[in-house]
């Protein structure tokens, strides 16, 4: 269990909190407390319990839990699971791959069981050993540095997934040297593929300032859970400001995951560096007041897009897909549909947002005792482990 950011619970904490609750429970499903769709009309949804799940632990309310609810509930993430130790969708359910590039499709769905089952603290039925080929640090380093960093953003996706697996491999299965291996691989290729003029990595690739960004904010939470120190901080706090819209946002009428990236990046910028403190406080406050405008009217649930724009100032974001036996990601686009409003991510990551900005300014009304959990590499911090 980990601690509250803030003892009290200010009357903007409460509204938040009880903004996304009310949407958890409206995408639950008859009377499991695992299974919800992740948006109104949808179909059950592995994405639907793993975002509740977040959700509802960030604000506390899986404290009243019993060790059998946890077990059931980690039993359902679990399902997926197939024996070489990986998570695969679909008709990729119960395939194994014949070495670690059959992964690609895999990763990220992958770290999102293992975060949830993080969160429960309950371990996956098998060992992960699709690991095995990259438990070298030559290895590693090879597989870190074979994406192509020029699209940063799907590059560190990938990397994350890995990172994730490779720790929960330690902990969970006593996997020797992974500290060291991923300090002597994977920690090198990273050194190597960030670009000192932007604090970014792969921007001197071909990534645009904004793909640099969400492939960054995929990186630095590596380093926060490993103890990596983390260069170029000047730079990286110029163009995370640099991205950030006239609006407060980071993606063009509003985006949950971009938004949440800028969020991040300068919540713990905030914690390792004084440059332009005013500048990034402005900031600051001006990505809290865009945050705010994702809220519900209804008070139930977080917009994918702003309250106050329309589809004419929407720019649909991609969500990358590795598809199978393809070496190149694939952008999928679906957040231009006027008739998609809210989903179980957004009540995530505008509150998940809201607390890291509360945390660096501590006078926006917003204090509460969020409680953000390090095990889930998304909510692992610089300042993390003050709140264990």
């Amino acid at each position: 269990m980990t601690a509250p950011m803030f003892d009290l619970a200010t009357p903007g904490y409460e509204r938040v909190q009880a903004t996304a609750l009310r949407f958890v429970e409206a995408m639950r499903l008859g009377d499991r407390l695992w299974q919800y769709r992740k948006e109104s009309g949808g179909a059950e949804s592995f994405y639907g319990s793993y975002h509740g799940l977040h959700i509802l632990d960030m604000f506390g309310a899986l404290d009243a839990l019993s060790d059998a609810d946890r077990d059931a509930w980690a039993d359902y993430i679990s399902k997926d699971q197939s024996e070489d130790g990986a998570f695969r969708a679909g008709a990729r359910q119960g395939a194994v791959g014949t070495g670690v590039d059959s992964m690609e499709p895999d990763w990220h769905y992958t770290r999102g069981h293992l975060w949830a089952l993080r969160i429960l603290d309950r371990p996956p039925r098998y060992p992960l050993r699709f690991l095995e080929p990259l438990l070298d640090a030559g290895a590693l380093r090879r597989w870190v540095k074979k994406y192509d960093w020029g699209n940063s953003w799907a590059a560190a996706n990938q990397v994350l997934a890995c990172a994730t697996a490779l720790m929960a491999a330690r902990d969970w299965f006593d996997v020797a040297d992974v500290d060291s291996i991923m300090e002597e691989g994977m920690f090198p290729a990273l050194e190597e593929l960030i670009d000192e003029g932007t604090g970014f990595w792969g921007t001197q690739f071909g990534a645009d300032l904004p793909n640099g960004l969400f492939g960054t904010i995929h990186v630095t939470p590596i380093y926060f859970a490993q103890g990596w120190p983390l260069r170029a901080l000047e730079r990286n706090l110029d163009s995370t400001l640099a991205c950030q819209l006239d609006d407060g946002s980071f993606w063009p009428g509003g985006s949950d995951c971009p938004d949440f990236d800028g969020a991040y990046m300068m919540a713990n910028l905030g914690e390792l560096t004084d440059y332009r403190r005013e500048d990034l406080h402005q900031a600051a406050r001006r990505y809290l007041e865009h945050a705010l405008m994702h809220e519900s009217a209804d008070g139930c649930g977080w917009l994918l897009h702003r309250r106050d724009s329309g589809p004419e100032q929407w720019k649909s974001r991609p969500h990358w897909i590795w598809k199978p036996g393809e070496s190149a990601v694939t952008a999928e686009y679906r957040d231009e549909d006027p008739g998609r409003t809210h989903i179980m991510l957004g009540s995530w990551f505008y509150p998940l947002s809201i607390a890291l900005i509360a945390h660096l300014l501590r006078d926006t009304g917003y204090e509460g005792p969020y409680r953000l959990n390090p095990m889930s590499l998304h909510e692992c911090n610089v300042f993390s482990w003050d709140y264990e």
